[in-house]
């Protein structure tokens, strides 16, 4: 028996009032029976469940008995339900994400009506349906344990046929990635879900046993492999909003009022348009190779207009 299908009934008790074991049975796409039985362990546990008979009847949980929360005052829970309302448009459609607010709206209700003092917005974030539907498949092949199979756009814009193991979905300098293990290149490989196209789900497959430690070092080694060391100046007109895009630790102020950002960046494609949104006011000084290729790629565009 599923302990997480008993605590969510437990919640939509909790939070709905009256239920009947079809709508439950319905929800968990189990049987009636299945449901009775797991009311009366429900009980067992101390939970006081009634049932009502008749039309407009079902199960409750009896009035004045509250779940008490252990872990989280008011003024946490309400921040907690916050950040969930944000989070709904990334993971809306996914059940055991409606499951985990269902618990946190019954725990703030006495809060429900209270004026919010923060709110999240993830909208912003490139979230178009199809990235929102990508994001449910992928739930979906990691609970159920399928694999997945894709088409997958490079830097250079050539498509492959990718099947992978979906291990984790990541979230990272404002993209969505998918981390798991790629048939086609034999080895652990991050996806940006921004570059799959016809995503799909395939067979049940049997779980590699990997660790998040190991994961992460295996990711982080080949992030490591694509960093360079880049040195850019910035005038002295744009120095106060350095600290928006770069570490303190990476800035530093010349005496003619320059300033001069020494850090290490991913080498790709993203990374020339990264510095060109400063216009003029950027420069590239090291190394000579992305200076060369900034160059030529402002080249480029100004044969477009002269052309």
């Amino acid at each position: 028996m599923r302990i997480d299908r008993l605590l969510s009934i437990l919640l939509i008790l909790s939070s709905k009032g009256i239920v009947t074991a079809k709508e439950l049975a319905e929800h968990f796409e189990v049987s009636v029976r299945t449901i009775y039985r797991d009311i009366d362990k429900i009980c067992e546990a101390g939970v006081p469940v009634a049932a009502n008979g008749g039309k407009g009847g079902g199960f409750y949980i009896i009035e004045n008995y509250s779940l008490d929360n252990l872990f989280f005052d008011e003024g946490e829970l309400h921040t907690l339900m916050a950040m969930m309302k944000g989070m709904s448009i990334v993971f809306g459609k996914n059940q055991q994400f409606n499951d985990i607010v269902l618990k946190f709206q019954n725990a703030d209700k006495n809060n429900n009506n209270k004026e919010d003092s923060l709110n999240i917005n993830m909208s912003h974030f490139s979230m178009e349906e199809e990235l929102k539907e990508y994001l449910y498949i992928i739930n979906q092949a990691i609970e159920k344990t399928k694999i997945l199979v894709f088409y997958y756009i490079n830097r250079n814009m050539e498509y492959s046929e990718r099947i992978v193991e979906p291990i984790r979905i990541e979230f990272s300098h404002g993209q969505w990635y998918l981390a798991g293990y790629c048939r086609v290149r034999e080895d652990y490989r991050r996806f940006k879900l921004v570059r799959i196209k016809d995503l799909k789900l395939g067979e049940i497959f049997t779980k590699r046993i990997i660790s998040s430690e190991e994961l992460d070092e295996i990711f982080n080694k080949s992030y490591d492999k694509k960093n360079i060391k880049v040195k850019l100046k910035f005038s002295n007109r744009i120095g106060n909003q350095l600290t928006e895009y770069f570490f303190k630790d990476t800035i530093k102020e010349r005496q003619d009022g320059a300033f001069i950002v020494d850090d290490l960046f991913p080498y790709e494609e993203g990374l020339i348009r990264f510095i060109l949104e400063f216009g003029k006011e950027c420069e590239v000084l090291e190394p000579e190779y992305l200076r060369n290729e900034t160059k030529k790629y402002l080249e480029n565009i100004l044969e477009k207009y002269n052309g």
